[in-house]
């Protein structure tokens, strides 16, 4: 059976290699060991796809590849259903929200397919001419046309064939734009989010954000791409191809540019820190705390216990703050006897305590009102809450409940959330010895730190980015490292570091380079933050509109243009004139 032979079992080959390819990715994220090599690879066949498929059926092979992805990869939405999750709800929220990002790997795929048609089209004009120089006498003119023509063919694909990479990764990362704008926005797990650990190529993100790391992923995949093809085509013959591999070259000039530019950035930030005067020391404490919807008394108690002791042996370490999970308090805020205890304790432990509840009785809003927020107790007394931003459909609120109140009751709590408006900045003192002034700290609550604008919108004026989230719900899976992991690019793109912690799940401190220091799955973290004079990402300045809103505006252009050419190839001809009847 031959890959690309034109066989009745064609299709079923290229979506067995769609499923395949995707699967092959998934293994780059957690709980799979590295990654970070394995996926430049894995994303081959999908170029290989866009350069040999028409639009159509390119765009069927991405939603395969990114269906089969999904659904591996988000497989940890099964725990939800023994936390107060409705079954067919966690399937529907699982099936659809794969089914959903597997559209816009398609939508990348149908627009490089549309780009590429003129070179498949040149491709079939050089088998047609080879097959002409084949059936003519030999020294014939019929044969010396055929060969020129086959030779101008090859000189035009090589002309074009560098651009191919660019192209790729361009209309790649605006897909992963869209998606992370689109639809509430979901942007975990794009092509550059296994280069967490890869340090000198995860600084792109510094400049255009995770799609730009995507972009290079992309390109070296495609160029990959043309490697396999013109290999096969070595193998079978085909006329009319190049066999200088001028794509790859274009696409390992620009990563060695890019690793470069990274490597440099990383040694001016190392030093950055290295002298930095001022350090903020944070700790972060896990209770393992079970899930809100879990009647477990004695977990529940022996969790609280945890909690306090550990903040109390955090205390030998002398922190400026001690941050508590996501829904880490026993009573909903506002809560006079709560605030008071915890007032009284920090004051008597010497720093401020950063935790987060649930909030009802919100001042200026409806009585129904519940907002997920976190506050900082000190003992100056309790600070304004931040209530959460970017709320998780299914989880935080049923979409549409607004229209259908009664879609409220699937919610597991029962009640739809309201989302915050802005962000807060939590002031923290810092001693002499650490470099005096004050702290800005930003919280972030649950998967907001997974989102990149929100965090940008955070990060604007802040000096740390604190993260607090209840992996719980997901019941011990793969969720937590690969929360963590997504985590990472929001130190790197806004130029800041992060502390992060979650109840069940990793606790960490992210420097402004990706590094990660510590990163524990233990009970508790304390960290010692440089804070160096911030750098100004490129990212900070213009979010999404300095790399990912240009290509995701490339990426429409393409699909409209293919679109219109489709529609217009399918119009009937017009009639030719009648003949005169003279």
């Amino acid at each position: 059976m031959k890959l690309f032979g034109k066989i009745p079992a064609r299709g079923v080959v290229w979506g067995v290699a769609a499923v395949v390819s995707g699967l092959l990715f998934r293994t780059t994220f957690p709980p799979f060991p590295g990654g970070d090599g394995s996926a430049w690879f894995a994303p081959v066949p999908l170029f290989l796809a866009a350069r040999l498929l028409a639009p159509r059926r390119a765009a069927a092979f991405g939603f395969a590849w990114g269906l089969a992805f999904r659904l591996s990869a988000l497989s940890w939405f099964f725990p939800l259903s023994r936390n107060g999750g409705p079954l067919p709800i966690v399937l529907l929220g699982w099936a659809g929200l794969s089914a959903w990002c597997a559209l816009f790997p398609a939508l990348a795929l149908y627009a490089q397919s549309t780009f590429l048609a003129p070179w498949r089209g040149r491709r079939a004009a050089a088998r047609e001419a080879a097959r002409l120089r084949d059936d003519a006498a030999p020294d014939s003119p019929e044969e010396l046309l055929s060969e020129e023509r086959i030779a101008a063919l090859k000189t035009r694909s090589a002309r074009v064939e560098p651009l191919f990479p660019v192209v790729a990764a361009v209309l790649w990362a605006g897909s992963e734009t869209l998606l992370s704008r689109i639809g509430g926005g979901f942007a975990w797990y794009g092509l550059g989010a296994a280069q967490a650990r890869a340090l000198p190529i995860a600084q792109l993100a510094a400049l255009g954000g995770v799609p730009l790391v995507s972009a290079a992923v992309a390109m070296l995949a495609d160029a990959m791409a043309g490697v396999v093809l013109r290999a096969r085509d070595g193998i079978v013959r085909a006329p009319g191809t190049t066999r200088r591999h001028f794509d790859l070259t274009v696409a390992l000039a620009l990563l060695l540019v890019a690793f470069s530019w990274g490597s440099s950035r990383l040694r001016m930030l190392r030093t950055d820190a290295d002298s930095a005067e001022r350090r903020l020391v944070a700790a972060a404490v896990n209770p393992a705390l079970p899930c809100v919807f879990q009647d477990a008394e004695t977990e529940w108690s022996e969790g609280y216990e945890r909690l306090v002791a550990d903040t109390r042996l955090a205390a030998t370490a002398a922190p400026d703050v001690v941050v508590w999970p996501e829904t880490s308090l026993w009573e909903s805020m506002p809560s006079p006897r709560m605030e008071e205890a915890l007032c009284g304790e920090a004051q008597s432990l010497g720093f401020p305590i950063v935790a987060g509840s649930t909030e009802t009785n919100v001042p200026g809003a409806d009585e129904d009102t519940v907002r997920n927020s976190c506050w900082m107790f000190g003992s100056g007394g309790v600070s304004a809450p931040y209530a959460k931003r970017h709320l998780v459909p299914f989880g935080e609120f049923i979409p549409l409940d607004e229209h259908i109140p009664i879609l409220r009751r699937l919610a597991p709590a029962g009640v739809s959330c309201t989302p915050g408006r802005t962000p807060v900045h939590f002031e923290i003192g810092l001693s002499a010895e650490r470099g005096g002034g004050i702290a800005r700290v930003s919280p972030l609550i649950c998967f907001e730190d997974t989102v990149p604008q929100t965090a940008r919108e955070a990060a604007a004026g802040a000096d740390v980015l604190v993260s607090l989230s209840n992996d719980a719900w997901f019941g011990g899976s793969c969720e937590a490292a690969q929360h963590q992991r997504e985590a990472v690019f929001r130190a790197i793109e806004n130029g800041i570091p992060l502390v992060r912690a979650s109840n069940k799940g990793i606790l960490s401190a992210v420097l402004p380079t990706g590094e990660v220091a510590p990163e524990t799955a233990g009970s508790m973290m304390v960290a010692s933050v440089p804070l160096a004079p911030r750098r100004q990402t490129r990212w900070a300045r213009l979010g999404d509109w300095g790399f990912g809103f240009p290509c995701a505006a490339a990426l429409a252009v393409a699909i409209v243009l293919g679109w219109r050419g489709r529609r217009h190839s399918r119009r009937p001809s017009p009639l030719p004139p009648a003949p005169s009847p003279n």
